[in-house]
């Protein structure tokens, strides 16, 4: 089962696309992020790349969140239902999509960097209203696959398994292809160089888990932020 991956970057959040012998899978789905000068869920601009790629109602046989957050998250239940096509999350990150609260959405703004903390602090108003904002026009559903660790996705046409790296949120997950092919979410950046992610919701548990990547054969990672880049070229 070969496969393609597209990247859709729709401005500060990037989707996936993987076209495999049977159809499409898409990998996350977009929503608001808290720089956008204009509220913004990017859903018309991801429905025009996927459909320009040739993936619609027939073709697209799941759509895999990488985690629960608003921005990679907002739009999955409009596209299931526009697709007609299912829903996959890592179980932990359940309660981000069936019931949110603002402190859950707030819970990973949390920074390695004290430079950026000192700005969340200095903006923390401004953050939490668009936060709220998010949250207000976020539409909720229960996901149709609850996955875990080592989940296999042979039976939805393409060869690849979910690795559970719990931290940024408690359910965040990357997706390793055959070829070694690695859909990152929010495990992984490339903002400005190859890195861990920078905010979480939990960095003990992070740091304890993010170092299980080196004992999988991970060549090109696809991270929810910033551009492809080559795992040799990252530092664990």
């Amino acid at each position: 089962m070969g496969h393609k991956i597209v990247c859709i970057d729709l401005g500060g959040v990037n989707c996936y696309l993987a076209k495999t012998d049977s159809g499409f899978v898409l990998f996350d789905t977009g929503g608001h992020i808290v720089m956008d000068k204009e509220f913004n869920n990017r859903r018309q601009a991801l429905e025009d790349e996927l459909l320009k790629n040739g993936c619609n109602a027939d073709n697209l046989n799941l759509i895999v969140l990488t985690h629960g957050d608003n921005d990679h998250a907002a739009n999955a239940l409009y596209f299931s239902k526009l697709f007609n096509t299912k829903i996959a999350l890592h179980k932990d990150d359940e309660y981000l999509v069936l019931n949110p609260t603002l402190d859950d959405y707030m819970a990973s703004y949390h920074y390695r960097s004290g430079v950026l903390n000192l700005v969340f602090k200095m903006m923390k108003k401004t953050i939490t209203g668009a936060t709220q904002k998010f949250l207000s026009a976020f539409e909720t559903f229960k996901p149709d696959i609850l996955l875990s660790d080592g989940f296999d996705f042979s039976a939805y046409g393409f060869n690849a398994t979910a690795i559970h790296i719990p931290g940024h949120t408690p359910g965040s997950i990357g997706i390793l292809f055959e070829n070694g092919d690695f859909i990152a979410g929010d495990l992984l950046a490339n903002n400005k160089k190859p890195e861990i992610i920078p905010n979480a919701n939990d960095f003990k548990v992070l740091n304890a888990n993010i170092g299980k990547l080196k004992n999988y054969d991970i060549k090109t990672v696809y991270p929810g932020h910033g551009k492809p880049f080559e795992f040799s070229q990252l530092a664990l």
